[in-house]
């Protein structure tokens, strides 16, 4: 009785005394159960199939894997939308175009300001002035009252009108290219936001595939438990290890949702269906093909050009240069109200009377005109001349922070880039490999559990280095694309 009760109790001892190990592990820095890493701000489509534990070419990651759970239970969250849509970068930016909110406003703003270039150009309309009297003051002689019908007509002086004109075009071409540049800004965020669902959905598919690795750890585990060559305890930590994932498979797969939400509310869609990407770049090792960003070891556009290209074509200098022109059609149009307008008029008079006395009837001509002695429109001028001089310091600071931007994100680009080739070349297949052999060592008893963990831990952060680069890669694309403020072609 007593031997039977020391073989329960051997098992649980041998596990407590793995938890202590492992608690004093982490606490001096080396964690032998796999740790979660941070949650990507992109994803992509998992594939089906096992994985694979050898790199079947160099720098192969663990980007395709098992499938999905598809069954929802009170610990799993699952990804749930009425549709599914398959969307192309091409797809989202035409979509955009052509219900974002912000695109459709600002072309409601052209449209405005056209509006105004013909309110700009009226003529003052004539006014028609008539007298007509009844009673003994208009037909008694005493009374000298006349009927009278007159016209009378504003005349714009000091080129009044076509100030007007001139400022309301200005506007318009303001309109037009504060249009473009929310247009090109939306385009921008659309592509960071594609790229951020693409990372979240090959996150998932990456902790999918991990979990794959986990859980063949625990089949070794399982069969050296069999073979009488491992403690059941070390069962339990494999599986323990392996359950971790579920947890991350969680957080990804929520994030994937709100990188969802976000894109859709960019293309103009308050109900976000299930997205997924086309295109899964350069999270697929085994092709550099992307819409997002060209591959990695193609030849880098001349800064030079990307910077003359930006000091012409970005659209918010080109707002701001244009508000100097809509600032001195300003000036011009204050000025020109300093003169004046005269209203002319002339009309017909008669009389009605009724005693035999003979009608008179005449015509009249009269002039009214402002006489600009105390005020001549000195605050319009000062506020026209302090904005010019406004504006032009705002087009300082925009060419300043555009040199700057482009400048930051062409050397991002090319850190990225750097990473990129370093984890594709020499960190993604060696890791693959240190787990494969790791494993190999721990089935034929070379090796402990806890090295094939460490291993699979220092796979899964270097595969997380991997997707760090690859974002930072997509993202610098889009800050240098808008800092160009055009789109640029690879």
């Amino acid at each position: 009785m007593r031997k039977g009760k020391a073989q329960e109790v051997k098992p649980m001892v041998v596990f407590l005394a793995v938890t202590v190990l492992q608690s004093c592990s982490v606490f001096f820095g080396r964690p032998l159960l796999a740790a979660s890493g941070p949650i990507f701000e992109q994803p992509q489509q998992a594939t089906s199939g096992p994985p694979e534990l050898r790199p079947t070419v160099p720098g192969s990651s663990l980007l395709q894997g098992p499938n999905m759970p598809t069954e929802s239970s009170p610990t799993t969250y699952i990804l749930q939308a009425e549709r599914t849509v398959r969307l192309t970068l091409k797809d989202a930016f035409e979509q955009a175009e052509e219900h974002n909110p912000e695109i459709l406003k600002a072309k409601q703003d052209v449209s405005l300001a056209a509006a105004t270039v013909v309110s700009a150009g009226a003529r003052p309309n004539p006014q028609l002035a008539v007298q007509m009297g009844f009673g003994p003051a208009w037909t008694k002689t005493i009374a000298g009252n006349t009927q009278q019908v007159g016209i009378n007509q504003i005349v714009e002086t000091g080129g009044k009108r076509a100030a007007r004109i001139k400022l309301s075009k200005a506007q318009q071409t303001a309109s037009s290219l504060q249009l473009e540049a929310i247009r090109f800004d939306v385009r921008t965020r659309v592509r960071r936001a594609y790229a951020e669902l693409a990372a979240a959905q090959a996150y998932t598919q990456l902790i999918e595939n991990m979990r794959g690795l986990a859980e063949k750890l625990v089949n070794i585990a399982t069969e050296r438990f069999k073979a009488g060559a491992a403690a059941e305890a070390e069962i339990i930590q494999a599986q323990l290890t392996a359950n971790q994932y579920d947890a991350q498979r969680n957080s990804a797969q929520g994030r994937i949702r709100q990188a969802q939400i976000q894109l859709s509310t960019l293309l103009g869609q308050p109900v976000a269906p299930n997205l997924v990407t086309e295109d899964q770049g350069l999270f697929r090792l085994q092709t550099a093909q992307s819409e997002l960003v060209p591959a990695p070891d193609q030849s880098m556009p001349d800064e030079a050009n990307l910077l003359h290209s930006a000091l012409s074509k970005r659209p918010d200098l080109l707002v701001s240069q244009q508000q100097v022109a809509v600032s001195s059609k300003q000036l011009g149009l204050a000025r020109a109200q300093r003169i004046p307008d005269l209203i002319l008029g002339s009309g017909f008079v008669f009389t009605t009377f009724q005693a035999p006395e003979p009608q008179q009837y005449g015509a009249y001509l009269n002039v009214n005109v402002d006489l600009p002695i105390f005020y001549r429109k000195q605050g319009e001028i000062m506020f026209a001349k302090v904005s010019i001089e406004q504006a032009k310091t705002q087009t300082v600071i925009a060419q300043n922070r555009l040199i700057s931007e482009v400048k930051a994100a062409y050397e991002n680009v090319r850190l990225a880039r750097a990473n990129i080739a370093k984890y594709r070349t020499q960190l993604l297949a060696g890791a693959t490999e240190t787990v494969h052999l790791n494993e190999l060592g721990y089935k034929y008893g070379r090796n402990r559990l806890s090295d094939v963990i460490l291993a699979q831990q220092s796979m899964q952060q270097i595969n997380i280095g991997y997707f760090d680069a690859v974002i930072a890669y997509q993202n610098a694309w889009a800050d240098l694309e808008k800092a160009v403020g055009q789109p640029l072609t690879f």
